[in-house]
């Protein structure tokens, strides 16, 4: 063990093969200059053993010669050896060096080659230079990944990082830190060069990605922060052309933003909603609301829709668009579902038993194949009537998801459970999917309702969904009901069911009881 250590240290020190070698040669003439000196010895050694034959000393003398022979070509052999060692050890400390700083299946460099080189960039950017920083992030790469497979996203990211590559200019450094997050650091970069060079990845990411017989198609955001403008600090550059980015990915697919001074307030604030969302939803403070669903025909309440409402002690009513997309994107959208489900069954049970529930399926809860298997459980925990129970699954969640929304579909209405297309005409579903799923109602989405007293349009594309769902024999339900223009509308065309502000707003469970016993809804009564 004494002798690997003392290797090691070698290998460590770096001794190169030039030393050894002139180890080796002093090691030789040290040996040559012992067998000159022997020779001189030698008729006196032979004089002595003469003397003393019975001794056996010549024996011993030529044992020791040989062994001495011997033990030279053995040192030579351990040092060439151990050159040839030290070599192969030094190679291979070369090789990790270069792997632990770059992306083994781009070939870029990695995050820890990106942090170093930012942080030697920003030491030698001056008063007078600039030098940029670009965060990217690919847009629909996730779907790419669910619809054709790991493989094929990995040959995306390939591809898409060839393509980056050719575009570069000199002493740029093109770097992937993880997932679809790619990093870009230019030194010495003019004001207007940086959204040059993001326009230019934009156009170099438009073309489809051939990868065999599948064409995949995908975009690019990009966000950019300036040195010396936005910071020196690498860490800091690094977050203001994150938020940059995120602003970019919020106003839509392949956006190019450059960081500003707001950007820092409105992150910090999502921050604080996340962090005041995750103790919502672990205190159970996110509560189900109730608006009614409301049957042309005699006027009468028919069941209620389930949607979700949170009033923050930080930041007062928070709106559903904000926290369930917030939800999604950190995770906890599954968690958040099954809490609302489970309170609104045991709400809904309750009313009248010919009283039905509506419940919104997330599009990230349909990417999960469990989720049908939950909500049955929610519903034998509960001991509400699947029969009583009607989901809702958006027609852009259908497209992403069809197989899984086929699965699990298929599995819910054989428990009885009834299957709505929400916000339907907004979306890309096919009819062939819509026959797929076997549904039992489309939802025609508020935008189109909205618009049915004002263009003709609208109403042409609400009597063609009308028209659709008679002949599949679907109910139909009209979503953002707010005057009698629009209910005249939809019921001289045949439309079955609405709720929206003319029938009442969302309100608690304990409303939704005094409602029911009053028996004063009618379609003025806005609440």
């Amino acid at each position: 063990m004494r002798n690997s250590g003392r290797l090691a240290r070698w290998t460590r020190n770096g001794v190169p093969s030039a030393t050894l070698d002139a180890i080796i040669i002093a090691i030789f003439s040290i040996i040559l200059l012992s067998v000159e000196y022997f020779y001189d010895l030698a008729p006196q050694l032979f004089q002595f053993a003469l003397e003393y034959q019975e001794w056996e000393v010549d024996n011993l003398i030529f044992v020791g010669f040989v062994m001495s022979i011997g033990c030279a070509i053995f040192s030579y052999r351990r040092l060439r050896e151990l050159a040839v060692e030290m070599e192969a050890r030094r190679g291979a400390e070369l090789e990790a060096k270069k792997l632990a700083r770059h992306d083994p299946l781009t070939g870029l460099p990695n995050r820890r080659f990106f942090v170093e080189t930012l942080g030697e960039v920003l030491q030698t950017t001056i008063a007078d230079s600039q030098s940029a920083v670009l965060m990217l992030d690919l847009d629909g790469f996730k779907s790419v990944n669910d619809a054709y497979g790991h493989a094929v996203g990995d040959q995306t990211l390939m591809e898409f990082a060839q393509r980056v590559s050719a575009i570069m200019r000199e002493g740029a450094v093109f770097t992937r830190i993880g997932g679809d997050e790619f990093a870009i650091i230019v030194p010495n970069i003019s004001l207007d060069g940086p959204s040059t060079l993001a326009r230019r990845i934009v156009g170099a990411v438009a073309e489809p990605f051939s990868i065999g017989l599948i064409s995949t198609s995908i975009g690019v955001s990009v966000g950019i922060a300036m040195a010396p403008s936005d910071g020196m600090d690498p860490e800091l550059l690094v977050q203001r052309a994150d938020r940059a980015l995120y602003r970019a990915k919020s106003e839509g697919r392949s956006c190019i933003r450059f960081f500003e001074a707001g950007m820092d307030a409105q992150v910090e604030r999502r921050v604080a909603i996340e962090t005041a969302l995750r103790a919502a939803v672990a205190a159970k403070m996110i509560v189900p609301y109730y608006q009614p669903v409301v049957a042309f025909a005699g006027m009468r309440v028919v069941g209620f829709e389930a949607l979700a409402r949170w009033k923050s002690d930080e930041f007062g009513w928070v709106a559903p668009d904000l926290f369930i997309t917030v939800a999604e994107e950190i995770g906890i959208i599954s968690e958040l579902g099954d809490q609302l489900l489970r309170q609104a069954c045991l709400d809904a049970r309750a009313w009248p038993a010919e009283l039905t529930l509506a419940f919104n399926i997330s599009p990230v809860q349909l990417r999960d194949p469990a989720i049908g298997l939950r909500v049955l459980a929610i519903l034998a925990e509960t001991g509400f009537n699947p029969r009583r129970l009607e989901l809702e699954i958006t027609e852009t969640a259908l497209v992403e998801n069809i197989k899984i929304a086929q699965e699990i579909t298929s599995q819910l209405r054989q428990a009885g459970v009834r299957i709505a297309l929400d916000d339907f005409g907004t979306g890309y579903a096919t009819l062939s999917q819509l026959l797929s799923l076997k549904l039992d109602r489309l939802k025609i989405d508020r935008s189109f309702v909205d618009r049915l007293d004002k263009d003709e349009e609208s109403t042409t594309i609400v009597r063609a969904v009308l028209g659709l769902a008679s002949g599949f024999n679907l109910e139909t339900t009209a979503e953002g009901i707010e005057n009698d223009e629009q209910l005249a509308s939809l019921r001289a065309d045949g439309c079955l069911q609405g709720q929206g502000y003319l029938f009442g707003k969302a309100m608690p469970a304990n409303d939704v009881q005094s409602l029911l016993e009053s028996h004063k809804l009618t379609p003025k009564a806005v609440a």
